[in-house]
């Protein structure tokens, strides 16, 4: 029992922590021109020296704190993917950030901590219809996401999903995509039909883009608690074999 205890916590830890200021302080440092811009973010007080240090700080944590995960082949790969993804998506060359479709659809990045989680508790990797559920919700929290930032980004000359379709045409994006997620789930079981809330609140902000500015810091609220329920279902199915 404390062996078993022991191999779920390095990760738990390793994503609680070391993994996001990872993945936060590589955005951080590459999206220094736009952040001055955007109101939603710090402003001038970010500075690049100290973007800097916080990327040399979090790289160097996060190969260190990393070593327990290596014992596991399959922890170790997905480990090396979160962090691939996380450095891709912000960093040049590839700054997917900056590629409409790309930015959004590779935020799956999001889903790997729990696809280890999973692993570690049953021994094997999630099924395809929970990574194809993942894939469309993240890439329609990110396209949502992105649309406050719409000004900022075309200032700083960044083209988004959200530059690329407006504000509008991107809700609609996240309304297709989301809806994907939920009939995936709910066709699953219906007890995950309250994914359905996604869609509907997507599709209400479509009719009315103005609003999203405000629903960005709704989101929030409402992802830690579906993401509860999430967690209660996928804990209580792992044990049956339900998944």
């Amino acid at each position: 029992m404390h062996a078993c205890r022991s191999t779920l916590e390095d990760p738990l830890i390793y994503f609680m922590l070391f993994a996001n200021v990872y993945l936060y302080g590589v955005n951080d440092l590459f999206d220094l021109d736009t952040d001055l811009l955007n109101p939603k973010k710090a402003g001038p007080e970010r500075s690049a020296a100290g973007a800097t240090r916080l990327l040399a700080a979090s790289a160097a944590a996060s190969a260190l704190a990393a070593v327990p995960l290596a014992v596991d082949p399959t922890a170790a790969a997905l480990t090396v993917l979160y962090l691939i993804l996380s450095t891709a998506y912000s960093a040049p060359p590839l700054r997917l950030k900056a590629r409409p479709l790309l930015d959004s659809y590779s935020n799956w990045l999001y889903i790997v901590p729990a696809a280890l989680g999973y692993y570690m508790s049953s021994g094997s990797l999630p099924p395809a219809w929970v990574w194809a559920a993942g894939v469309a919700w993240t890439a329609g929290m990110h396209a949502l996401s992105a649309v406050p930032d719409i000004e900022a980004d075309k200032k700083a000359g960044v083209k988004t999903v959200a530059v690329a379709m407006g504000p509008r045409g991107t809700m609609l994006f996240v309304v297709a995509n989301w809806t994907t997620t939920a009939v995936i789930l709910t066709a699953r079981d219906p007890l995950l039909a309250p994914s359905l809330l996604y869609p509907a609140v997507a599709l209400y902000l479509a009719l009315r883009p103005h609003l999203v500015p405000t629903w960005y810091w709704r989101f929030p609220y409402i992802n830690t608690a579906m993401g509860a329920l999430a967690f209660l279902y996928a804990t209580r199915h792992i044990w049956t074999g339900y998944l």
